[in-house]
C-alpha cells in the first residue's frame, strides 16, 4: 500500500519520537515498566466506585464542585508571539506549561480541570512534546488549531486523548474580527468539554501530577524570583517575581509585565523550571524551514522549584511515557508543591535560570 507523503513522515516522526523516549528512558538503567496480565475469560469482574475527590488533582485546593472534580483534563494549546498578546483564560488554567517551538519563541499548553473559561485563545497547533505532557494527565481532551501530520501524528499515537480540535469540533472554535489571522481563534472550555462528550471523551479525571503541602520545607534558601531564557530572542526571557503581598509570582515577558485581554497580569502559586533536552526530528520544519524542535520530557535533569518567595532544587524524573514525572529533592524525597495553581518553564539544556 503507498502511504502520501504526510502519513508516511508522520509515522517517521512516530518511530523517531519512540526510540528518543525508549531511549530517554533506558539512560536512568530504571527498570522497564510492569506489563499488565489480561483478564481471565470468564472470570467474574467487579466494579468499585469511585469517590469523589476531595481536593481538585492538579491544584491540591479543596474541592468546591463535583461536576468539575470528576471531568477529565483540558489541554488548550495557546500562541505566545506578540501579535497574540495579550491572551485569554490563562488565569483560569491549573496548570499552564511553556515550551519551546521553532524559530527561537514559545507556546503554552494550558491545562483545565477545576475552572472554566469563557474565552481561551489564541489557540495554535499542536507539537510533538504534546503527547508526552498530554499522556501525563490520563489523556483527557486536547484543544488546538490543527497541526501537520508530523506534528499531531504523536498525538493520536500515545497521547491518549480525545482531539476536540477544530477539525473534530469546528462549532466550538470562533475567530475574532479585531485581530488578524491567524492570530484570531479562540475557543471556551465549556464548548471544549460538550464537544468532548459528543466525541465519546467521557474519561475520569486526571491524576495528582505532583504532591501539594501548605507547610514550606524547612532550611530553604529564600529567592525573590527568577529568570528563565528561552532561546537568544530577547522577548522569550521569562522572569517570575515574588508579591509577598498576593502570595504569588508575577510573570514578565522580555521584561515587561504579562498580561491578559481582561487587563489582568498572569499570577501563579508555584513555578516549576525543568532542564530538558532539545533535538530534532529529520523532515520536520515549518513553512519558513525551520525545524520543529523535539522537546523530551522523558528521562531525567535539574529542576527550580519556586514557592512562598523560596527555591528548592532537585532534579525531574521520569522513566517512561506512560509513568507521572517526579520532582526529587534531598534525601530522595519528594518536592512538595503550595496547593494552587502551577507554571512548567520547559527550559532547553544549554540555558540556565538565574536566581534573584
Amino acid at each position: 500500500m503507498h502511504l502520501p507523503a504526510s502519513r508516511r513522515l508522520g509515522c517517521l516522526v512516530v518511530a523517531a519520537l519512540v526510540t528518543s523516549l525508549s531511549l530517554a528512558g533506558c539512560s536512568r538503567g530504571g527498570p522497564a515498566p510492569a506489563a499488565t496480565a489480561p483478564a481471565a475469560r470468564g472470570s467474574p469482574t467487579t466494579t468499585v466506585a469511585r469517590a469523589r475527590p476531595t481536593v481538585f488533582p492538579l491544584t491540591g485546593l479543596p474541592a468546591s464542585s463535583a461536576t468539575t472534580t470528576g471531568r477529565p483534563a483540558l489541554s488548550i494549546k495557546v500562541e505566545n508571539t506578540p501579535a497574540a498578546r495579550p491572551q485569554a483564560g490563562l488565569d483560569a488554567a491549573d496548570i499552564v506549561t511553556e515550551e519551546l517551538v521553532e524559530g527561537g519563541i514559545t507556546r503554552f499548553l494550558a491545562t483545565f480541570q477545576s475552572r472554566d473559561a469563557p474565552l481561551v485563545g489564541p489557540v495554535r497547533s499542536a507539537r510533538p512534546v504534546d503527547a508526552a505532557l498530554l499522556r501525563e494527565l490520563g489523556g483527557g481532551l486536547f484543544g488546538y488549531a490543527g497541526a501537520a501530520e508530523g506534528e499531531i501524528a504523536p498525538v493520536r499515537a500515545y497521547s491518549t486523548a480525545t482531539l476536540v480540535g477544530v477539525e473534530q469540533a469546528p462549532q466550538a472554535y470562533w475567530r475574532v474580527p479585531s485581530r488578524p489571522a491567524p492570530h484570531n481563534l479562540y475557543t471556551s472550555t465549556t464548548r471544549l468539554y460538550q464537544a468532548g462528550e459528543r466525541l465519546g471523551g467521557n474519561r475520569p479525571p486526571p491524576s495528582p501530577l505532583f504532591q501539594f503541602s501548605e507547610l514550606v520545607p524547612s532550611e530553604v534558601p529564600a529567592a525573590r524570583g527568577i529568570v528563565v531564557p528561552f532561546s537568544p530572542v530577547p522577548d522569550y526571557v521569562v522572569t517570575w517575581r515574588w508579591d509577598a503581598a498576593a502570595r504569588g509570582y508575577d510573570r514578565y515577558q522580555g521584561g515587561r509585565p504579562a498580561m491578559q485581554a481582561d487587563g489582568g497580569g498572569i499570577r501563579a502559586t508555584d513555578v516549576v523550571v525543568l532542564s530538558v533536552k532539545v533535538g530534532t526530528i529529520p523532515g520536520l520544519v515549518d513553512s519558513l524551514g525551520n525545524p520543529d524542535p523535539n522537546v523530551l520530557v522523558v528521562g531525567r535533569g535539574a529542576c527550580w522549584v519556586l514557592r512562598d518567595g523560596r527555591v528548592l532544587r532537585g532534579t525531574w524524573q521520569r522513566s517512561s511515557v506512560g509513568q507521572a514525572m517526579r520532582l526529587v529533592g534531598s534525601g530522595g524525597r519528594t518536592i512538595p508543591l503550595h496547593p494552587g495553581r502551577t507554571w512548567i518553564e520547559l527550559q532547553p539544556v544549554g540555558f540556565t535560570p538565574r536566581l534573584l
